[in-house]
């Protein structure tokens, strides 16, 4: 019984074929046979819709039980009972080989008494659908003005009933596979996907494979044998870290794609015999060109807006690309265009949410999320697109899922973008107005890492706080970052202590980067000489999201005039697991600042403080004067802690 605390809903539940009566609170997900006292029971009515999910073309529609309509769209004012995660919770969790077919027989049971076994049909009931009932130009013509284009997600809970049926689920495909009867999600795909025959919708960066191309002639394709073997690599391969926490939903910072949509986009309709196009239609995935820019303040980027629009679309694979055109090249171009015409940005948004948005195709619509993410990572959106652009995003997300379904390799088309939205929506948090990026031409390199990084978490560009966390599952006792300590002590294996110019000469660029990637795996290999791990830990240090040396610190660290005892008093005043790291970093630097090493390495307490201030502290000013005038400042605060800092807590401490 719900709590008189706060308000409850009570709906009853009718199912159709055996008349079942049953009573769910939408606000607890109690569910109960009897009718409970003392709270109001809406009765069931035609304004009673069940959510559910169709497999085989990864799309959401919804059932009506009083009169058994079924329609794409997600209806408007009326009781939404979320059904769908059950049917894909029962798709992934079933191990015979019928519970991975495309077609799935009707759930049904019997009951001898209420209260021991409840009718599996009570969920899933018998339906049939006209094939004209799945065309898209049909789904549209049925939506009314006021239904949403967005379907929130995160706004449904997985209900005590749905664990009871999918318990009582499980058996009851063999019992009923020659009833002749059609499922919920047994009717046809639409026509026009092209690659619903895959068996598994993993995404393809998944399996490592190396960069593809769009156009591959016929005679390219996969035989039976490679699609068995690559499904089987692909069952092989899992993310080597965990996937950080996931961002809290905001739904107080987010706004209406669709108003913002109404304010900003743009609609036509000048001139003679132009017609007005319907922002509903500029939201929705097209597979023809655009005529002109989605938002009107791209006008002035008109060409280059169509140019992008083309790339995106070849990228997704809804557009043919010329030979010797890869992924990552078109990357390059799109996101080369948005950092250089900020105007652009936007617009990139905007089209990327357009072609994500009842995109039938399952292939193009994981790429469209894929272009998504990275582009997050390099080029934030406007201010003033920012909220809408959250609430996109969170409407495709669902924390349960993370739960739900735990096993990557098997994760359904839906749960792909719920984790695709969750690290975009981390990443627009990071790069957007407030975070502390900034937007940043990106190298092929930069573009594989970020990725990489959708499923797999980097130990380099997150907070201290992420990197202990990803680190604790290996090492749950270690005080301090596993990079830290073993790229110093990688150093100081390496002869770094009588090595020359140590910390100030570069390192091979290509060495560095590929012990970075080693490290994201766990991994470390000897360098050729102790200027790579130098190189590497200094960049580990730049690349924190939070500097080591917090930001609330930084005017007290610049002030004049700096002595050690200040200094060190400021050291004190850091966070514990921040403090903990620069004592480990600065005992580091103070074997390096002896009279017999110095004749070696030719670097004294002046020049590692220039190497490592700009490293350890981060200047939010951005005028060159300001800059440089702290440059010095900060060199000065360096220098104290290295001379003066007493660094014996951190002694013998990994």
């Amino acid at each position: 019984m719900a709590s008189n605390s706060y308000r409850v809903e009570w709906v009853e539940i009718i199912e159709p074929k055996t008349q079942e009566h049953m009573y769910a609170n939408l606000a607890t997900g109690e569910c109960v046979w009897d009718p409970p006292e003392g709270v109001p029971v809406k009765r069931t009515d035609s304004n009673q819709w069940w959510e559910l999910f169709d497999q085989n073309t990864a799309r959401f529609y919804y059932y009506n039980a009083t009169s058994q309509r079924t329609v794409w769209h997600k209806p408007a004012n009326c009781d939404i009972i979320p059904l769908a995660k059950l049917q894909t919770l029962k798709h992934n969790t079933d191990c015979t080989p019928a519970a991975v077919t495309s077609h799935q027989s009707t759930q049904t049971g019997h009951h001898s008494e209420r209260g021991q076994v409840l009718s599996l049909s009570a969920s899933t009931p018998q339906l049939r659908r006209k094939p004209s009932d799945l065309c898209r130009s049909s789904s549209f013509s049925q939506r009314g003005a006021e239904a949403p284009l967005y379907s929130n997600w995160h706004d449904s809970h997985l209900l005590p009933l749905e664990h009871f049926l999918l318990n009582n689920s499980r058996d009851s495909d063999s019992d009923h596979s020659d009833s002749g009867s059609e499922s919920l999600t047994g009717h046809e795909p639409d026509n026009e996907d092209s690659d619903q025959s895959e068996g598994s919708y993993l995404p393809h960066r998944l399996s490592h494979r190396p960069v593809e191309y769009l156009n591959l002639p016929a005679a390219a394709a996969r035989d039976t044998r490679d699609r068995e073997r690559e499904a089987k690599e692909v069952k092989t391969v899992a993310p080597i870290l965990k996937p950080l926490a996931e961002p809290p939903l905001q739904p107080e910072r987010e706004a209406d794609m669709e108003k913002f949509a109404v304010d900003n986009l743009n609609l036509g309709g000048r001139g003679l015999f132009r017609r007005k196009a319907s922002v509903r239609d500029l939201l929705s995935w097209s597979a023809r060109s655009l005529q002109r820019p989605l938002l009107a303040s791209s006008k002035p980027v008109a060409r280059q807006a169509l140019d992008m629009f083309r790339q995106v679309q070849m990228y997704m694979g809804d557009r043919k690309a010329r030979p010797g055109v890869s992924l990552n090249s078109l990357l390059m171009d799109i996101l080369g265009a948005a950092h250089t015409q900020s105007l652009l940005r936007d617009e990139l948004f905007v089209q990327l949410c357009r072609q994500t948005t009842e995109n039938p195709r399952k292939e193009s619509l994981v790429r469209g999320w894929e272009l998504l993410t990275i582009a997050l990572a390099f080029i934030p959106p406007s201010p003033v697109f920012q909220p809408a652009l959250l609430g996109y995003l969170n409407r495709h997300r669902d924390p349960t899922f993370s739960r739900v379904f735990p096993d990557v390799n098997r994760w359904p088309i839906h749960v792909q973008v719920n984790h695709y939205a969750t690290v975009a929506c981390q990443r627009l948090e990071r790069i957007g107005a407030g975070g502390k990026r900034t937007a940043r031409r990106p190298i092929l390199d930069d573009i594989e890492s970020a990725r990489k990084q959708i499923f797999q978490a980097s130990l380099f560009g997150n907070t201290l706080r992420e990197v202990m966390q990803l680190q604790a599952s290996r090492w749950p006792n270690r005080r301090l970052p596993w990079p830290l300590v073993e790229l110093s002590q990688q150093v100081l294996r390496l002869q770094g202590l009588t090595t020359e110019g140590i910390f100030r000469v570069s390192a091979d660029v290509d060495e560095v980067n590929r012990l970075k990637g080693q490290m994201d795996s766990w991994e470390m290999s000897e360098p050729s000489d102790a200027h790579v791990p130098a190189n590497l830990l200094k960049l580990w240090l730049r690349e924190l999201y939070e500097p080591l040396i917090s930001d609330s610190l930084y005017p007290e660290c610049v002030a004049e005039p700096m002595t050690p005892r200040r200094a060190c008093d400021l050291v004190l005043r850091l966070p514990t697991l921040h403090r903990m790291v620069l004592c480990y970093l600065i005992r580091f630097l103070q074997a390096f600042n002896k009279t017999e090493v110095i004749q070696h390495t030719k670097m004294d307490a002046s020049n590692l403080a220039m190497v490592f201030a700009p490293n350890c502290l981060r200047c939010t000013a951005t005028d060159p004067r300001t800059m440089f005038d702290n440059a010095r400042k900060e060199m000065a605060f360096m220098r104290c802690l290295i001379q003066e800092l007493d660094t014996e807590c951190v002694r013998d401490m990994i």
